[in-house]
Parts: C-alpha cells; structure tokens; sequence
C-alpha cells in the first residue's frame, strides 16, 4: 500500500495537483488494509512517504500493518521501532536519505503468518556503479541551456557549513 506524503498541497504549488487530495487519514488506511486481508494478503507493508513521526502514530492507530517503510524525515533507522497497537505490532523504518542505503527487510512467513523478521541498512556505493551512458547523456543534454547559471558562484565562505543528516551530514 502506497501512502504520498499528506502536506503536498501545502509543500508545492497548487497548479502541481489542482485536483487530489491528501492527508492523513487513518480510517481509509484501515479500509485499505483490512481489504488486501481479505483478499488473502499474509503480509502487508507501506510504503510510506509521512515522515517517521507520522508513521509511528499510524502504526499505533490502523491494525494489520507489518511494516511501514516510510521516507520524507531521511532517518537512517539501524534497526526497526516497534510499534504496539490493537492488532499486534508494526515495524517501522527508514532507510536514510539520497540513495544511500537501501532498507532490507526480509520476513519469516510460515503457515500464513510471519515468524521473525531480519532487517539491514545495505549501503549503496554509487561510486562504484558506473553511470548508464544514455541517461548520462540525456542529463547532460537537458541541463546544456543552463550550465553557465548552474556554475555561476552564489557565495563564498570561508567557515565550515554544516548539514545535517546522519550517515551523510558534515
């Protein structure tokens, strides 16, 4: 089950989503997992875009969620919180930020229900995959018309400017 991130329409211009709607809506979440149940789902997990506070509340409030890997905060999650609530327990997760680690989260599934779980940060080399020739030269291509303003220096400092991120903050 996908879940977009419910501040878009406050995020981004208007004219990006003239007519969805979005929010957090915990009755149709339950809606939606109640019926992939019903259809003989043993395992259901979210693919979240809420940020790791929301989907920690979500996970206290909607039953039958197993895992909710969520996005939005980039918190590098080493391991799962658990989450109690009405209808056991729901793992949820983030896998950090910009490609950096991909989130593995492999389930124990026996007789229709799960009976442990692993979870991992793989980390992602990216330096060490080579880059995909067409795309490369379609980037390229497309950023042409602005490489001068893409180069055009802004600011100089002379200080160490701090970002914040765990696994790749400064």
């Amino acid at each position: 089950i996908g879940q977009a991130f419910p501040y878009t329409p406050t995020a981004n211009p208007r004219w990006m989503v003239p007519d969805w709607t979005f929010g957090i809506r915990d009755d149709h979440m339950q809606k939606m997992v109640d019926e992939v149940r019903a259809k003989g789902a043993k395992v259901v997990v979210v693919l979240s875009h809420n940020g790791m506070d929301v989907d920690i509340k979500m996970a206290s409030r909607v039953r039958g969620i197993d895992a909710i890997l969520g996005g939005h905060t980039h918190d590098g999650m080493p391991a799962p919180t658990i989450v109690k609530n009405g209808g056991g327990q729901t793992l949820v997760t983030n896998a950090g930020s910009n490609g950096k680690f991909l989130g593995v989260l492999d389930f124990d599934v026996r007789d229709g229900n799960i009976q442990g779980y692993q979870y991992r940060l793989l980390p992602v080399f990216s330096n060490l995959l080579p880059a995909d020739a067409e795309m490369a030269a379609y980037i390229e291509k497309v950023r042409a018309p602005y490489k001068a303003k893409l180069e055009e220096k802004l600011a100089v400092t002379e200080g160490l400017l701090y970002r914040r991120g765990n696994f790749n903050g400064s």
